[in-house]
């Protein structure tokens, strides 16, 4: 488990311990937690749900095991990066989707990594930021940070 990875999870979502609408589109999906839309058993969230703090920090590691770690060790050359770089792409996957690789819409991310161009990293994890959009400068500084953490 790439812990670096959890920490810029956390420090960019930030917990809440009563759901909310999603910043984007001010509706679904409804989140909680350190970002989480659905619950242990898959169901979404609904507005007024509260939580714990262990349940938040349980919830975060078990949908990185569940959900995020098995299709990033999908990605070409996965065990050769370091966990600075595989964090970087955890906190990525887990602000994107943890099947970005090769998806519609990731082409450059998915590109550099399947050619092993890792100091072009950086730069295609910056394009995704939503721009023209009210939450590109939040997602501009978590690309950078992402970023600096794979080079690191």
């Amino acid at each position: 488990m790439p812990l670096v990875g959890v920490n810029l999870i956390k420090e960019f979502e930030g917990c809440h311990l009563e759901a909310y609408p999603d910043p984007l589109t001010g509706g679904l999906p409804i989140t909680i937690g350190w970002g989480s839309t659905r619950d242990e058993n898959g169901k979404p969230f609904k507005m007024g749900t509260k939580i714990s703090q262990k349940t938040a920090d349980d919830l975060l590691i078990s949908q990185i095991k569940n959900e995020f770690l098995p299709p990033l060790t999908q990605i070409p050359y996965w065990n050769q990066m370091n966990m600075n770089q595989r964090g970087a792409l955890l906190s990525f996957a887990y602000n994107l989707g943890a099947r970005f690789y090769g998806s519609s819409g990731f082409n450059t991310i998915s590109r550099v990594l399947k050619n092993k161009q890792w100091n072009k990293v950086p730069d295609a994890l910056y394009l995704y930021r939503n721009p023209g959009t009210n939450v590109e400068a939040g997602l501009a500084r978590r690309r950078k940070e992402e970023g600096k953490l794979w080079a690191s």
